[in-house]
C-alpha cells in the first residue's frame, strides 16, 4: 500500500514538472512576442521619422532607444534622375528626384540571446539639382 502511494506521488510530481515547464515556456514566449512587437513599432516609427523628416543624406546612425532597445539606421542613395515637367514631359534640369534605401534595425537582449528586427523601405525625395 505504501509503495503504491509513493509511486502515485512520483507520477504526480513528474506531471507537475512537465506542466510547470510548459507554463514557463509559454510565459517566456509571450514576453518575447511582446518585446518583438515593441521593437517593430519602434523601427516603424524611426522609418517614418527618417523618410518624412529633414532632407535625406546617405549616412549611418545609431543610438539608445530606452527600455533596453538600441537602434541603427543606414541610409543610402540608390538612384537620382532629373525631374520631368508635367506640362512638357521634358527633363527639368533644376530639380532631381533621389531614391534612398532606408534600413532601421532595433535590437535588444533576451534570456536566450540578443535579438533584433530590421525594416527596410525606399524613400523618394526631390531636391535642387545643384545639391550633392
Amino acid at each position: 500500500m505504501l509503495l503504491e502511494v509513493l509511486i502515485a506521488f512520483i507520477i504526480a510530481l513528474m506531471a507537475l514538472a512537465v506542466l510547470y515547464g510548459g507554463a514557463n515556456n509559454g510565459l517566456l514566449g509571450s514576453r518575447q512576442a511582446v518585446r518583438t512587437e515593441e521593437a517593430i513599432a519602434r523601427a516603424r516609427s524611426r522609418l517614418v521619422a527618417i523618410c518624412q523628416g529633414a532632407r535625406l543624406i546617405a549616412e549611418e546612425q545609431s543610438g539608445d532607444d530606452g527600455s533596453g532597445y538600441t537602434w541603427r539606421s543606414r541610409i543610402s542613395r540608390t538612384g537620382s534622375e532629373p525631374v520631368k515637367r508635367k506640362d512638357t514631359g521634358q527633363a527639368d534640369t533644376s530639380m532631381r528626384a533621389d531614391l534612398f534605401s532606408v534600413r532601421v534595425t532595433v535590437s535588444w537582449s533576451s534570456v536566450a540571446r540578443p535579438r533584433e528586427v530590421s525594416l527596410e523601405t525606399l524613400c523618394l525625395t526631390t531636391s535642387p539639382a545643384d545639391r550633392p
